[in-house]
């Protein structure tokens, strides 16, 4: 039985060697991708890690605050349209037109929804640099770099769908790996001449642009990018938008609430800097997350026999479930060696850092539930995320000193369990009804 698709069962010699040899063709691409991966994710780490230990924590602290909210206005931009496109995509994928229009309808969406995001959070991002001491011209820079690294990173959110549900690894690979070794050459290269927060981002929103030239290029050789958007496919995203509209919403802004939260309340910005450099050895989940992106999830999403799908979820779930044991007990045992990469400024951090990366755990844990979920739109009742998690916070609040990062840490340990739970949930649904359409 391969992972990846149908085949046939194993009987004897002749009939059992394709396979076999099927299987270990899989196995050898996994193999492939997780090494690729795994240098894409080093590549990044060590750009991370660079400006950890080469900006002052003032300017890392901006760094956070800008680098946090793109990626809350990218997740604003993108509510329930990556669900249509994997969901409608693993149906059409095949035909060139019929993919082009799909293709096309969604970037319209994203881009406009892109336009309504980027109006809600740009004043939010406003306060929370001045509240750190961003001077209000330093602040303007620092937005209009960031505007300019979304556009681009709108168009690269929907086109990379193509070559993830087409199985293209080896392009995946290649567009992942130009993007993260341009960023750490720019980097290395200014460095030596000036670095601060907005070359920081302004490196990141360089790569991001170089990675959308080569997915347009490559796009247009197997889909039609002239294709008329679809009335059809428009209703079915417009569906799931409203379906994911309040749940995604809420997910935005928790996702980045410790770095909300400390901004908030902090009384100086080297919490910030704290919070962001922890979260940097949080990187580590990234590998598995492009892995279950790129190949596990379109696999997952293709698979319409039963059996074989209860077969994925356990592998991909035991798998991240295991590694992500691994890490926390590299942390608790060897919390001074994980410390040692940021460097002399964040080496006191020792407890702070399980409340980091047990946050990460859960939130990678429920992160997999959740793409495996909605890759088969097993989503409905998502909704219960919001009044859980804000029962759990509520709870939470009484005793929690938000001034202090380690308080802040556990809060969002806490806060990450809800959606771990409900998503357990909806995957138990999920394969219920799976079951009862296929009998």
């Amino acid at each position: 039985m391969s992972f990846f698709g149908p085949t046939a069962t194993p009987v004897l010699n002749e009939a059992s060697s394709p396979t076999i040899r099927r299987a270990l063709q899989r196995a050898r691409v996994v193999g492939n991708f997780v090494t690729v991966q795994a240098i894409v994710q080093l590549i990044g780490f060590l750009a991370g890690i660079l400006l950890v230990r080469r900006l002052e924590q003032r300017e890392y602290a901006y760094f956070t605050i800008t680098n946090s909210m793109q990626g809350t206005i990218n997740l604003l931009a993108d509510i329930g349209i990556s669900i249509g496109l994997v969901s409608i995509g693993s149906r059409v994928w095949h035909d060139r037109h019929r993919f082009g229009e799909l293709i096309n309808t969604a970037l319209h969406m994203r881009r406009k929804l892109g336009g309504i995001a980027i109006i809600v959070v740009t004043p939010v991002l406003y306060f929370m640099l001045v509240k750190n001491g961003a001077p209000v011209a330093y602040v303007i820079v620092l937005v209009i770099i960031l505007l300019f690294g979304l556009v681009m990173q709108f168009s690269v959110g929907v086109l990379s769908v193509v070559p993830r549900l087409r199985s293209d690894v080896s392009k995946i690979q290649l567009i992942d790996l130009t993007g993260a070794l341009a960023r750490l050459l720019l980097l290395i290269a200014i460095m030596f001449v000036f670095l601060d927060a907005a070359v920081a981002i302004a490196a990141s929103s360089v790569a991001i642009t170089l990675q959308y030239f080569m997915l347009r290029r490559y796009t247009a050789g197997v889909i039609d990018l002239h294709a008329h958007e679809n009335a059809d496919d428009r209703r079915a995203i417009h569906g799931f938008i409203r379906n994911q509209a309040a749940n995604t919403i809420f997910f935005c802004f928790q996702g980045q609430i410790t770095v909300f939260l400390i901004s908030l309340f902090a009384r100086q910005a080297s919490s910030v800097a704290e919070v962001g450099a922890l979260g940097r050895l949080a990187m580590i989940f990234v590998v598995i997350n492009n892995l279950l992106t790129n190949v596990f999830v379109p696999a997952f999403a293709r698979c319409q026999d039963k059996r074989r799908l209860r077969w994925q979820y356990a592998v991909i779930l035991g798998a991240v479930g295991g590694f992500s044991l691994l890490v926390v007990c590299g942390a608790a045992f060897f919390p001074n060696e994980f410390l040692l990469v940021l460097g002399n400024k964040y080496a006191h951090l020792q407890r702070e850092l399980l409340f980091m990366v047990g946050a990460s755990v859960l939130s990678a844990l429920s992160g997999t539930i959740w793409a495996l979920n909605a890759s088969k739109a097993w989503i409905t009742g998502s909704w219960l995320y919001i009044p859980l998690t804000l029962a759990t916070q509520l709870a939470l609040i009484p005793v929690t000193d938000f001034s202090r990062v380690t308080d802040v840490l556990i809060f969002n340990l806490i806060s990450n369990l809800p959606s771990l739970l409900l998503n357990l949930v909806l995957s138990y649904r999920g394969f219920r009804s799976f079951a009862a359409a296929s009998a």
